[in-house]
């Protein structure tokens, strides 16, 4: 049973604005909104907030490259990794050039024989088809032996990414990304996608066309599929977004969201758990270009096909994932003592690793490197981690036995031979001593206690203005003691979960407990009890009511 904790606030600190109801004053200061500029920001994000592009400071050399290509017709490639961050990236700049009148050509390269990044041997195969310019989407920071491959090539180099830079500059035409100390820019949390739609953005600066504000639903897809912080421009991005995505133009969008069944409110969890997935699915089990074009064609029928593939390809990768994560939990039991977790198996699919490593840093609450080892000694794996553990700089530290490394603080890739394994992990054990990384029991921390006469209407309205949700902005989490079980049973596919009547002073609420079909066994009509929940509104058959989504419970005498 999880710990609970209740955040602190000092009275101090909340904003002298009457006309707010106090428990979204708390919300908003505990999101450290005070000021009413602040709070109209977040309440009411605007698109003309979004910074200036060219506050990147080589920016404008890569909008007067760009164009000068388009002037002259030259042959531009983008290069794009595999993941639905950079995929969105990709299509994002092709169809931003494709509406400047430039078809560009695109590389992605594959997973399983070039890994993540630039490679040499792409870099090659570009130059040899022509290209004059290669504008980089979610990848190159990096990339310094590829950039000098670029210059002896003749060949200009535009770098857009996010990932953190990890040693040497490449020597590139132009570099735009956040995490670059030298630039300055207001908000470092951009996404690959983002930063590609800023090169976008200053492109169509003065156009005055207001193409680029299609691309957003686009934006919106890639940020959230790749776990930023949702405030700020990344806010403002995907808020727009989402609104676009319900009108979006783009064939292959529909294609995919017919296809996966979507329908009705679209939210972060329609872009993160039903449309990233599927997009991922192309690269993680056969190649990126799969995604790519689907989310590009202009052909109906060709979409089609391509969203139907994405579907069965992302039901592959559903079932490869949980044959994975069995044998990783075998090895992980002889394990629980470490800090951070290594775990490995022998070609274990490169397209999964990632997704075990997630699902297995949540569940143990600590670092997990799931790697795959080849017949030919080559180990490649993928890292994530917890908030208070950077896992580049862990990487960093045990560099001496990495061939190639790279990523966020709390997603990475790594590449060794298969020898160095166990060394490797011993080096990142020293690591976690050396900044005292600390294990801990998971906590649950709610951000106010709730009182039943606050749960009504008004405060959902507020509520669903903290949208969208996800890292960075969480849904917020309520306290609410002495509920009494009028009713309850369990539902869904094999009865997994739990659906509640309570009665929370005089009122009477619904609520759901997913996954938690077992609390069953504790409960007995007319039972007290105190819950942590979020609030929801749930619509049946034309009905709409509110709703409690617990997400823990503990009994109390009836």
């Amino acid at each position: 049973m999880n710990q609970w904790s209740l955040k602190r606030l000092e009275i101090s600190d909340l904003p002298n604005q009457p006309e707010l109801p106090p428990l979204i004053g708390r919300l908003l200061a505990l999101r450290g909104l005070i000021d009413p500029s602040q709070i109209n920001d977040f309440l009411n994000p605007e698109y003309n907030k979004l910074h200036d592009p060219f506050l990147f400071k080589q920016m404008q050399d890569a909008v007067v490259r760009i164009k000068q290509a388009i002037e002259r017709n030259e042959k531009i490639t983008i290069y794009a990794d595999y993941d639905a961050d950079a995929i969105t990236a990709a299509a994002v700049v092709f169809l931003a050039l494709q509406k400047l009148g430039l078809a560009a050509d695109y590389y992605i390269p594959d997973r399983f024989s070039e890994g993540y990044g630039m490679n040499v041997e792409a870099v090659k195969k570009i130059a040899a088809k022509g290209a004059q310019l290669i504008i980089t989407v979610d990848c190159g920071t990096n990339a310094v032996a590829e950039a000098k491959l670029c210059q002896e090539l003749g060949i200009d180099l535009i770098i857009t990414d996010h990932h953190e830079i990890t040693g040497e500059l490449p020597k590139a035409l132009a570099l735009v990304n956040p995490k670059n100390p030298a630039d300055n820019y207001p908000f470092e949390y951009l996404t690959g996608v983002g930063v590609a739609f800023k090169l976008v953005q200053a492109l169509f600066a003065k156009t005055g066309t207001g193409f680029e504000k299609w691309l957003l639903d686009l934006v919106a897809i890639g940020t959230v599929a790749d776990c930023q912080s949702l405030t700020f421009e990344n806010r403002i991005l995907v808020s727009f977004g989402l609104k676009v995505l319900e009108k979006t133009r783009w064939v292959g969008l529909r294609a995919l969201m017919q296809t996966a069944a979507i329908s009705g409110k679209l939210d972060t969890f329609t872009l993160g758990f039903l449309i990233a997935p599927r997009i991922n699915a192309a690269g993680r089990i056969k190649h990126g270009n799969t995604a790519f074009e689907l989310l590009v064609s202009q052909d109906k029928g060709r979409a089609s096909e391509l969203a139907k593939e994405l579907n069965q390809l992302n039901q592959h990768r559903q079932t490869l994932t949980e044959q994975i994560m069995s044998e990783a939990r075998a090895q992980i039991q002889m394990l629980t003592d470490k800090k951070v977790l290594l775990t490995y198996g022998a070609d274990w699919p490169k397209g999964i690793v990632g997704l075990v490593a997630g699902k297995l840093a949540e569940e143990y609450h600590r670092p997990v490197l799931a790697v795959s080892t080849t017949a030919e000694g080559l180990a490649v794996g993928s890292a994530r981690s917890v908030a208070s553990f950077n896992i580049v700089a862990a990487l960093n530290h045990a560099k001496q036995h990495l061939e190639k490394f790279g990523g966020h603080t709390q997603a990475a890739g790594f590449t060794l031979d298969s020898k160095q394994l166990q060394d490797f992990h011993l080096k990142l054990l020293e690591y976690a001593d050396f900044v005292n990384f600390a294990l801990a029991e998971p906590i649950m921390e709610a951000d106010v206690q709730i009182e039943p006469a606050d749960i009504n209407w008004e405060l959902m309205g507020y509520l669903e203005k903290f949208a969208p949700f996800g890292i960075g902005n969480p849904r917020p989490k309520f306290l609410g003691l002495g509920l009494q079980v009028l009713e309850f049973k369990t539902v869904g596919n094999s009865n997994k979960h739990l659906k509640m009547r309570v009665k929370f002073g005089l009122h009477e609420f619904s609520a759901i407990a997913f996954g938690q079909a077992y609390l069953s066994n504790q409960l007995q009509i007319n039972q007290v009890i105190d819950a942590i929940f979020e609030l929801n509104t749930n619509e049946w058959n034309g009905n709409k009511q509110l709703e409690l989504k617990i997400l823990d419970l503990k009994t109390k005498d009836a």
